[in-house]
Formats: structure tokens, C-alpha cells, sequence
């Protein structure tokens, strides 16, 4: 995969990775989506590498899922 940003080892392993992986401690969370009073995503930022993540909370399991946002894999 050719990505627009090089993350770091931590991110790049979080990638792809299922919602409920919990987010490693480089990541801060800068936001959240709600669907009807529900938290449906969150948004993180790596304070190492500036990866910026969705984690998407609701949908089909297989599209919870951590989505790095600022890569060329959309």
C-alpha cells in the first residue's frame, strides 16, 4: 500500500485492526460522532507520526474497524 503519510509502528499495526482494540497510548482522541444518542466513531490523532484515525463503533463487524484517515487506502 502506497500511503500519503509514513506512521509510525504502533499505528501501523493498529491499521485495519477491530474497533475494540483499544487505541495505543500515542493516540489522543479529537472528536466523536453520535447516531441517535449513540457514539457511532471517534477520532484520534498520533502525537508521534500525526496518523489521524476513525474508529468506527457501529455498522457490521466487519466495518468496525480502525481507519487510518490520512493514507492512501480510500
Amino acid at each position: 500500500m502506497d500511503l500519503w503519510i509514513q506512521p509510525c509502528a504502533k499505528c501501523a499495526d493498529l491499521y485495519g485492526k477491530p474497533a475494540t482494540e483499544p487505541p495505543h497510548l500515542d493516540l489522543t482522541l479529537s472528536g466523536a460522532g453520535a447516531v441517535k444518542d449513540a457514539r457511532a466513531e471517534e477520532h484520534y490523532t498520533c502525537v508521534r507520526c500525526r496518523a489521524v484515525f476513525a474508529r468506527i463503533l457501529v455498522g457490521a463487524p466487519t466495518r468496525q474497524i480502525w481507519m487510518l484517515l490520512n493514507a492512501g487506502q480510500h
